[in-house]
């Protein structure tokens, strides 16, 4: 049970955040340490994000609600891939590492391999 309360809350979380990008893109933006962007720039950015969020956090919405682990690989898959570029770019493409959502993503996407397991486990 708990698996799938940490997977839900995980996924309202990101879902929050998807929706903070809609309502108000340059706070979301701030939220990440970058400014909001002009033009076709702006439009990628703010469809780019909240696509990413709203997907992370669908997907691990439904896990939860289902039970079923499957959905949760592609929240797992989406933030822990996002770790793992941020970290390539820092290492190959000088940008500043930003530890905080590293951090975030990688805690979350162990948090949510383990809820997977657990999910998996029961049924």
């Amino acid at each position: 049970m708990w698996a799938r309360i940490v997977s839900g809350i995980i996924g309202v979380f990101l879902l929050s955040i998807a929706f903070n990008w809609i309502l108000d893109p340059s706070s979301a933006a701030e939220g990440l340490s970058m400014s909001l962007l002009d033009g076709q720039g702006r439009n990628t950015q703010i469809g780019d994000f909240t696509s990413f969020f709203f997907t992370a956090g669908v997907m691990a919405i439904i896990g939860s609600f289902r039970n079923e682990h499957v959905w949760l690989y592609a929240t797992i898959c989406l933030l822990g891939s996002a770790a793992i570029f941020r970290i390539f770019a820092g290492f190959f493409h000088g940008a500043d590492l930003l530890t905080s959502a590293i951090i975030f993503e990688i805690m979350c996407s162990i948090i949510l391999l383990i809820s997977a397991n657990k999910i998996k486990s029961v049924r």
